[in-house]
């Protein structure tokens, strides 16, 4: 079902997709707040505007949507779902993996069939993901922090140590060199920024960034509003937006036998799933029980400093037992405090549909 035209609203009315330049979706907390309904809920708002879709994304994040146009279940882990919602809308974005990406290619195959193959572009220098880089993870340091195992943060070191072969140099990855990175319409893609309204989707969550304070139970990379852009080759000056997504009971990946997903901020305290009053969730990627911990005013106030949104999005609120005003005006004075000046609006999430997204 599709978000009200009261949410499509305060998109418009704020300029939103207005601009050539950049509109970056960032997630504040460890990942798994719902990015994906979030991404769903822009590509309405910028149906006919958006001419690019681009994000960093490897396979150890998964982002779940339902169509607007039919309500059926997305699910993906390279292609930014925002593209592939605007493509079931009839529209026909570039969807670019940018040269932070990191592709399994028989992941990315299956995605890409979402997506009018002409649409999709690689860049020549995204990284691969090989069975080596599978078993390296299975194996060695990464499954003591209970990671996703996906191959991302191997093959990031192999690119980085120069020994691993690049999105170029894979045979099932040619087709979508074709045109861009290189050259889109004529264009080259990285140099014509200025002339694009441009969706940028971070993966995974403020909090895993590997330089976000809890190292080494993190992931490969930072995951802010600078990195999207950096990877992505977008220039600053050309950042117009961005929108935070956060939910009432942050989560961490589960625990394994082997190894421990992490701490959290001191103002956390984990919970369980019975004491929440909700069935346990599980990760998207590896079908683990989430961890469930209570909402840390830090972990907020940090994110909202280093990625200084302009709006937010409130996820999970069904999840809140009690009368949720107080927690939202806490939330908005927090905002305010920190920030200086008021969020231009703020959106909550009481399901998984379009339709479940209010503003507050």
């Amino acid at each position: 079902m599709k978000a009200s035209q009261d949410v499509i609203r305060q998109f418009t009315s704020n300029g939103w997709f207005c601009s050539k330049g950049a509109y970056v979706l960032v997630d504040g907390q460890y990942g798994s707040t719902g990015k994906g309904l979030l991404a769903s809920v822009m590509a309405e708002a910028g149906a006919g505007l958006i001419s690019t879709v681009t994000t960093n994304a490897g396979p150890n994040s998964g982002h779940t949507a339902y169509s607007p146009v039919d309500s059926q279940k997305i699910v993906t882990q390279q292609i930014p779902i925002a593209g592939v919602v605007l493509h079931q809308m009839g529209h026909a974005p570039v969807v670019y993996m940018n040269a932070g990406s990191v592709i399994n290619p028989d992941i990315f195959l299956t995605e890409a069939e979402l997506i009018a193959k002409s649409r999709i572009s690689v860049s020549p220098f995204a990284a691969v993901i090989d069975p080596e880089d599978l078993v390296t993870e299975a194996f060695g340091s990464p499954s003591q922090i209970a990671s996703t195992a996906k191959g991302v943060g191997s093959a990031i070191a192999r690119k980085v140590m120069r020994g691993a072969p690049l999105a170029h140099q894979c045979d099932k990855l040619q087709p979508f060199m074709h045109r861009n990175h290189i050259e889109w319409g004529g264009q080259v893609i990285e140099q014509s920024w200025e002339r694009r309204v441009t969706l940028v989707e971070v993966p995974q969550g403020y909090s895993l960034g590997i330089n976000s304070g809890f190292y080494p139970y993190t992931t490969s990379r930072e995951c802010t509003v600078m990195q999207a852009m950096a990877d992505a080759r977008i220039h600053p000056n050309l950042h117009c937006k961005t929108i935070s997504c956060y939910r009432t009971y942050p989560i961490r990946v589960g625990n394994t036998d082997k190894g421990n997903s992490g701490p959290v901020y001191p103002d956390q305290v984990e919970m369980t799933w019975e004491e929440l009053g909700q069935m346990p969730e599980k990760t998207t990627v590896t079908g683990r029980v989430r961890r469930v911990f209570t909402w840390s005013w830090i972990q907020f106030r940090e994110s909202l400093v280093i990625n200084r949104p302009d709006a937010l999005f409130i996820n999970f609120m069904n999840y809140i037992k009690h009368d949720a005003e107080p927690f939202m005006l806490q939330v908005y004075r927090v905002y305010q405090d920190t920030l200086g000046y008021e969020p231009e609006f703020i959106l909550t999430g009481w399901g998984p549909l379009n339709s479940d997204v209010k503003v507050y």
